[in-house]
């Protein structure tokens, strides 16, 4: 039964007349029994028509009241679904972790490793906190009906049993990237970044962490340090924490040649920042014949290199123009950069000088500032000495004045000198103490100036290098040393947004079984960034944003009153979720074939 409605002209103007029809078959011909003539019906009289009609017919469909329309909960919905978008379709990673059957030898789990690893790295892409707000986190969320899981069974107990069990598919998870990347983009594996940072423990012991000092907060008691390997485009395929940790430079060696092992690595570039540099490292890289590479020399080794004729820069200032730093040598890289290729040195080593104009400003205001603070230090302490109470000794009181200029790194900058002397005080007594003087070091500043704004390439790789493609000219080998930052990104995101620390375990196992969730949360995290790199959003500049707009869309349990009428439906996606879904080409997770298939309407 249907609302019919027929048009007709009477005297210049059409009316619409409506009755009650059915459609009936007579042979092969459709067509229709009008059942009740209605006459003129106005728009709202003839909807509510169709609205009746439609009840009749549909055993879902029912007559209420807005007021009588319950909004029961809600839970996050296209955020989750977009996340494990990503770890299936986009990486395959649940294929990585052992089925519920293999890990149980008495009963099959009733949630697996997998699922257990997927839940906790969409925390801490999401909402990172403790493994306890897991659990809360989790009830806010539709993971259980997007993975097809009892939600029950995750619990503070079952995250911690699987901690170990996620820990021990860390090599494995580590060759299926390293083959996947390479297999999906090999110019991406050509050169790889390296770096190491720091974390540390509060409160309970943990057996991976020394006493040690923090590159960021001092020294800590419990420090722990981490190590990542990401390809030229920032995606993860190696990370470990370091056990009897010294110092940066004594750690490189030994991960190269396991690299190697692990990965049956070919010929790369590895590029590492300068923190790492010692010549015993270059030449054990140098003498491997299989390793490249590309880092930058301390400030104070520059004057050391073979070739670099620093004194031709004793007039360069910040008001120096591009003419004249051309006219020195240097080639024009950008607006703010200028270079000269030094040539290989008697080592067959090859270094590349990097001057900018920005970094000597920079580099003179900063050295001025600290001599200026340490100054103001220094005569905060002769007048503390020439007003003291009380006889002072000389070995503190170089102490405290050697600290001073430590403190503010200006050693080589300002020296001085203490005289015995003896005061009165007010009360008539004699105090033994000292006078300070301090100054300039005027030729060391001078000789630091030379070489302001400057840095120093050092690498292996040059004009005879085999293969060809991986002889680099200056500008390419000065890009890829800028591109380290893939790998401190990594670092800022997996400390800053991940939240690595605090850190609430402390077994060997389940710290490092933390840090492999943190990089896989990266390893989507960088997938979002690279793609928004190449096709940018409006309105959407970030991972962080992406996350947000699609939190925003969300299922809602609805429920009717007096009834037991209820269901999950799925909010309406906006246009900016929906670019985003077209971006990452996984439109399906709005469509409602997949939804009814994880029972949302």
């Amino acid at each position: 039964m249907y609302l019919h409605s027929q048009s007709r002209k009477k005297n210049g103007k059409t009316y619409t007349y409506y009755s009650l029809a059915e459609s009936y078959r007579e042979g092969k011909k459709s067509k229709t029994k009008v059942l009740c003539y209605l006459g003129t019906l106005t728009p709202l009289q003839a909807q509510q028509i169709r609205n009746t009609l439609k009840i009749t017919q549909s055993p879902e469909t029912f007559v209420t009241t807005f007021d009588d329309l319950l909004f029961e909960d809600h839970w996050h919905y296209l955020d989750i679904a977009f996340l494990n978008h990503l770890w299936d379709k986009e990486w395959g990673l649940s294929k990585l972790f052992p089925l519920p059957e293999e890990t149980s030898q008495t009963r099959k789990k009733d949630i697996s490793t997998g699922d257990i690893a997927k839940i906790l790295t969409f925390y801490r892409c999401l909402d990172p906190g403790s493994y306890l707000s897991a659990i809360d986190w989790f009830n806010t969320t539709t993971c259980d009906l997007i993975l097809g899981i009892d939600g029950t069974h995750f619990n503070e107990s079952r995250i911690y049993r699987e901690l170990t069990a996620i820990e021990q598919q860390k090599e494995k998870i580590e060759q299926y990237l390293y083959e996947t990347l390479k297999s999906s983009d090999e110019e991406s594996m050509r050169i790889i970044f390296y770096d190491l940072s720091d974390s540390y423990f509060e409160g309970k012991n943990c057996q991976l962490a020394n006493p040690g000092i923090t590159k960021a907060n001092g020294f800590k008691t419990k420090k722990i340090v981490l190590s990542l390997l990401v390809n030229s485009k920032g995606y993860p395929f190696s990370w470990d924490i370091l056990e009897d940790y010294t110092a940066d430079v004594k750690t490189l060696t030994g991960n190269a040649d396991r690299w190697k092992q692990k990965f049956n690595l070919p010929k790369v570039i590895m590029v590492f920042d300068r923190g790492m540099v010692s010549d015993d490292n270059l030449k054990h890289l140098e003498d491997s014949k299989n390793h490249l590479y590309i880092t930058a020399l301390d400030k104070d080794q520059l004057t050391g290199v073979e070739g670099f004729k620093f004194d031709r820069f004793k007039n360069f200032t910040e008001k120096t123009t591009e003419n004249k730093i051309i006219s020195k040598g240097l080639t024009k890289y950008d607006d703010n950069t200028y270079y000269e290729d030094l040539g290989v040195d008697s080592s067959d080593r090859r270094h590349i000088l990097v001057f900018n104009p920005d970094r000597l400003k920079d580099q003179r205001k900063a050295r001025e500032k600290l001599i200026g603070k340490a100054m103001e230090e220094l005569e905060e302490e002769k007048s503390s000495l020439m007003e003291a109470k009380k006889s002072r000794n000389e070995k503190p009181t170089e102490k405290r004045i050697d600290e001073i200029l430590k403190k503010f790194k200006v050693n080589g900058y300002l020296k001085y000198s203490i005289e015995s002397v003896v005061i009165i005080t007010k009360e008539g007594s004699e105090v033994r103490t000292f006078n300070l003087k301090y100054e300039r070091k005027k030729e060391a500043i001078e000789k630091a100036m030379l070489t302001d704004g400057m840095w120093m390439l050092a690498t292996n790789i040059t004009k005879t290098t085999e293969p060809e493609e991986y002889r680099l000219g200056p500008e390419k080998l000065i890009r890829a040393y800028r591109d380290k930052n893939r790998v401190e990104e990594g670092f800022k995101e997996v400390k800053s947004f991940l939240k690595f620390r605090p850190t609430f375990v402390y077994s060997n196992d389940h710290v490092r079984a933390h840090y492999t969730i943190c990089i896989l949360a990266y390893l989507l995290d960088v997938t979002v960034t690279n793609r928004l790199r190449e096709a940018p959003v409006e309105d959407v500049g970030s991972v962080r944003k992406v996350y947000s707009m699609l939190e925003r869309c969300e299922v809602a349990m609805l429920g009717v009153r007096g009834t037991k009428c209820e269901g999950k439906k799925l909010m309406p996606v906006t246009d900016v979720q929906k670019n985003i879904l077209q971006m990452f080409n996984c439109k399906y997770l709005r469509e409602s074939e997949y939804l009814k298939s994880i029972g949302i309407k």
